[in-house]
């Protein structure tokens, strides 16, 4: 496991503090600690590259007993990099060049670098990443070189309403993209509506207004972001044979910090990304960015970027260990309680260490003086001390090699449907929001759930997914349309929303609705919106019907036990509700006020396959409705894994009403059996009971008792099957 923090920006913190530092770290008991290498700083005069710095602290970590991430940043460009590169800079689709200065977060400045869509300026900047880890390449500590701080088109977290870059040599990589992708300018045309007569007459969409160029243009940008990663990593191998090569997102932008998404927009597509590397991993400002049920929030993050891995280690590298940057003076402090929940939600969700943002806090620019771990003056704190008893408690051979269990229960997640909704009106929002009322449906019926992607639909059925409920997947590939058909057909249980497949991979209608006929079903008859974007209630159709039983949900004061009969409240619905005429074999579960269906359920082979008409997993976002959250969570199997039959809460925790925040459990494979990770994210103390299925523990079940936000991980000798 990897505990630890960032710690050298330069020129902070000044030498004067580095041995005291690098010896309090040890004390507290981390073992790492990350270390920028800047491009201007390191590489001031071409070709004369000074590594002292550096050396010095690598030797210090040493001494210490700490390994070393070395993080490369190019996005700090030495000024002579500008020479001839002029029309390197990025550029607005207004046709401004975004100057070289000094960004919040780099204190030498030269941000945002170059756009490494010119050959030129990728090869000095894969130069320069070949130096750093050849100059590294032979030091034992130096454990990893992390290639790309927050890979995302770098400009976007300061111009989050331009669209970027226009530059001469990005334009030309979009047209040779487009080729690839296209073959032929006559089957371009004929996606984006165009007669055009070749590929020099393309140009990237200024504005909004033609979904098809634009959706094309946001996937480019995704891809070639991943083709700009590749191009570091290859720079890094090159220069450092062996060494373990890793890239850390800023977020998960699926989701967004703030449940908004950030996907098409800063492009930092955690599922193309994680690809290319050894090592993954995140950066999580929880407490400044994620609001204040930020516990959960932290947890999504950090179960999205687990899938985006698909098996490779991943870690915190980024954490919060101080104030963050909510105004001129920062915002509010993490204690020590945030501090373990937040490094159990890792470990709960398969992560293999945490790297704080950072030690010391900073002596200067906007940044000034947040996020640091320790006091002004170096000393420790409640935050500091608990971070050491975290890193004591998780350093364990056991959960450093132990493996996720995939959940049985599963949200789907559509690059290509976010992406939609950001070239439609810029709502990425609304994606995201779906996407996270399925899995807090999920979450306060403390179901365990897992999240698959569009690249990998194929696997979902070899991979034990028995439930996927898959919101507002706008736009859907004859790929997936064939993966999820026989996902049913094998036994699975498939719930969609009203506008699943509403669009084909192009982003152009699909007048035909083959998704509604060929997985739910039903007929399309109409598209209608609600007054307002507003609200609309459902009730069951049939008393026979029923989502989760009733003991294992958290019912919230005032909540309808789900499926007590016709007539009764079953879920409310967001904006629009797809109007659909069921087909024979297909069962109206519920209807709108006015009697139209408002989910129907159809057999299909061994399985079956639930339309939603409308977005409740969005309503259940924006307003949280019990009634609506039940309705998602029982779709899903209680206890989550095959080994796994029930998570409970006893005493007064159960008896009271249902609170924002819940405890988690989660589980880990290990060599010797499992590893059962529990965090509780409420401020009160739980008691949670796991009840475990035959054939997989000795135990027949386990109590567990949580203080007040705190974590656990109980090991459990596994039986042979």
């Amino acid at each position: 496991m990897i505990f630890g923090s960032q710690y050298y920006r330069p020129p902070f913190p000044g030498r004067e503090c580095w041995e005291r530092d690098m010896a309090n770290m040890a004390q507290l008991g981390f073992n790492t600690v990350k270390l920028w290498a800047v491009w201007n700083w390191i590489e001031a005069k071409r070709g004369e590259l000074d590594f002292s710095e550096l050396d010095e602290l690598c030797s210090l970590a040493s001494r210490n007993g700490l390994g070393v991430v070395i993080n490369t940043i190019p996005e700090g460009a030495p000024h002579w990099s500008l020479a001839g590169n002029a029309d390197a800079l990025y550029r607005t689709a207004r046709g401004e060049q975004i100057a070289q200065g000094g960004p919040p977060n780099l204190p030498s400045a030269g941000w945002p670098g170059l756009c490494m869509d010119k050959p030129e300026a990728a090869a000095l900047v894969a130069g320069f990443i070949r130096a750093v880890a050849a100059h590294y390449r032979d030091e034992r500590n130096v454990v990893a070189i992390d290639v790309w701080n927050e890979p995302h088109l770098e400009p976007m977290f300061d111009y989050r309403g331009e669209l970027l870059c226009y530059c001469d040599h990005s334009r030309a990589a979009f047209r040779a993209w487009l080729a690839n992708k296209y073959g032929t300018i006559e089957a371009l045309n004929k996606a984006w509506f165009r007669k055009l007569s070749s590929w020099e007459e393309i140009d990237p969409p200024p504005r909004f207004g033609t979904w098809t160029d634009m959706l094309d243009w946001r996937l480019f940008w995704m891809a070639n972001l991943a083709r700009q990663l590749r191009l570091r990593v290859e720079a890094a191998r090159q220069g450092a044979p062996g060494k373990t090569i890793q890239t850390h997102v800023a977020y998960s932008a699926t989701l967004g910090n703030k449940l908004s998404g950030g996907l098409a927009n800063e492009l930092g597509d955690e599922f193309s990304l994680a690809k290319e590397v050894d090592v993954f991993g995140l950066s999580s400002f929880p407490k400044w960015l994620q609001g204040k049920d930020h516990p959960f929030v932290h947890l999504a993050h950090n179960e999205v970027v687990a899938e985006a891995s698909r098996g490779k280690r991943f870690y915190q590298v980024e954490l919060q260990g101080g104030g963050g940057k909510a105004g001129f003076l920062g915002g509010e402090v993490p204690t020590a309680g945030d501090v373990a929940v937040w490094n159990y939600n890792t470990a709960a969700a398969g992560g293999k260490g945490v790297l704080y943002w950072q030690y010391a806090p900073e002596p200067a620019g906007l940044e000034s003086p947040g996020f640091g771990l320790t006091a002004f003056d170096g000393g420790n704190n409640e935050r500091s001390l608990a971070a050491g008893r975290c890193a004591r408690e998780l350093t364990d051979t056991r959960l450093d090699s132990a493996r996720r269990v995939l959940p049985v229960n599963a949200i789907y997640l559509s690059r290509k449907s976010e992406a939609l909704c950001f070239c439609a009106d810029r709502r990425e929002d609304l994606y995201a929001g779906s996407a996270a009322g399925a899995y807090r449906a999920a979450y306060q019926a403390r179901i365990p759930v897992r999240f698959v992607h569009e690249d990998y639909v194929d696997t979902i059925t070899d991979e034990g997914v028995k439930s996927l409920y898959v919101p507002m997947a706008l736009s859907l590939s004859e790929r997936e349309l064939h993966a999820l058909r026989r996902f049913v057909e094998a036994g699975g249980t498939l719930v969609g929303e009203a506008a699943t497949g509403l669009y084909d991979e192009s982003g152009a209608l699909d007048q035909a609705s083959r998704a509604l006929t060929e997985l739910f079903g039903v007929d399309h008859a109409e598209l209608d919106a609600f007054p307002d974007w507003g609200f609309a209630d459902a009730v069951y159709e049939s008393a026979a019907f029923k989502t989760a039983s009733p003991d294992a949900l958290p019912l919230q004061a005032g909540s309808l036990d789900a499926g007590a009969g016709k007539g009764i409240a079953a879920f409310s619905c967001a904006q629009y509700r797809r109007l659909v005429v069921p087909r024979a074999g297909t069962e109206p579960l519920a209807r709108f006020a006015d009697g139209l269906p408002a989910a129907t359920s159809r057999p299909l082979g061994l399985g079956r396959a639930v339309f939603v008409a409308s977005f409740a997993a969005l309503e259940y976002h924006l307003r949280g409705t019990a009634a609506t959250g039940n309705f998602i969570a029982g779709f899903f199997i209680p206890g989550g894994y095959p080994q796994l039959r029930s998570i409970k809460l006893r005493g007064e925790a159960a008896e009271s009403p249902s609170p924002a925040l819940q405890p988690v459990v989660r589980l880990l494979e290990t060599d010797e059996g499992y590893a059962l990770a529990a965090v509780n994210h409420r401020k009160e103390a739980v008691r949670v009971d796991v009840g475990f299925n035959a054939g997989y523990v000795r135990e027949e079940s386990l109590s567990i008792s949580l203080e007040g936000e705190s974590g656990t991980v109980r090991y459990l000798r596994g039986i042979r099957r």
